[in-house]
């Protein structure tokens, strides 16, 4: 009968770790396995205290650990085989927020006058002003040159109609299923955190071949 204990270890997703800290094993992985074994494990320091860059940890990483304490373990890895670490420093921290929401404000502003513009090409393209005078016509029986009555309305309906689709109203609320805004940040985030770990890896891979 086979008695060699049996490891498994899953990565945990996008870890953020302040950099006056030390990364152990238990903030990067969930491990199954002998408790007494388990637990030194996951108190092993992986990176030290004073890291100020993002490190890529692999499960071969994880592999070399278990076994320096469990040399005939059987282990198993579930799910995605590499994490990325991206240190957190107070100061720098606040720097970012102050420097995403100036991007944030500029990229409304530019985004609302595009969209603007967009939308009086369209309409120039299309004629909607007559567009607005002949049901303004069709339902009064008379004309009328500025149909307020219709053309407010239908510019506020373009402003909710856009927010209803992208469930602006609904942000920040716990819901069911997100709307299609926050899938769009959550693929854009999911994108730029593979994006960074790859590199990561590929600096990693670089310094071990050299």
């Amino acid at each position: 009968m086979n008695r060699e204990p049996k490891f498994y270890f899953q990565f945990k997703p996008n870890i953020y770790q302040a950099a006056q800290k030390p990364v152990i094993v238990r903030d990067v992985i969930e491990l199954s396995g002998p408790l007494d074994v388990a637990e030194s494990i996951l108190d092993t320091i992986i990176i030290p205290a004073g890291n100020n860059s993002p490190v890529v940890i692999t499960a071969m990483d994880i592999v070399r650990i278990i076994q320096s304490f469990q040399p005939d373990a059987q282990i198993f890895l579930v799910g995605e085989g590499k994490t990325l670490i991206e240190p957190l420093d107070r100061q720098s921290t606040l720097k970012n927020k102050i420097y995403n929401w100036i991007k944030l404000i500029v990229s409304a502003v530019l985004t609302f006058i595009g969209a603007g513009l967009a939308i009086m090409y369209f309409h120039a393209d299309v004629n909607m002003e007559e567009v607005h005078k002949a049901i303004f016509s069709l339902v009064t029986g008379k004309e009328n040159s500025r149909p307020y009555i219709i053309t407010i309305p239908y510019s506020i309906g373009i402003g909710v109609g856009i927010a209803l689709f992208f469930d602006v109203f609904s942000i920040g609320k716990k819901k069911k299923n997100p709307g299609p805004l926050e899938l769009e940040l959550y693929n854009y985030e999911s994108d730029v955190y593979s994006y960074i770990r790859d590199e990561e890896e590929k600096e990693k891979q670089k310094k071990g071949t050299g």
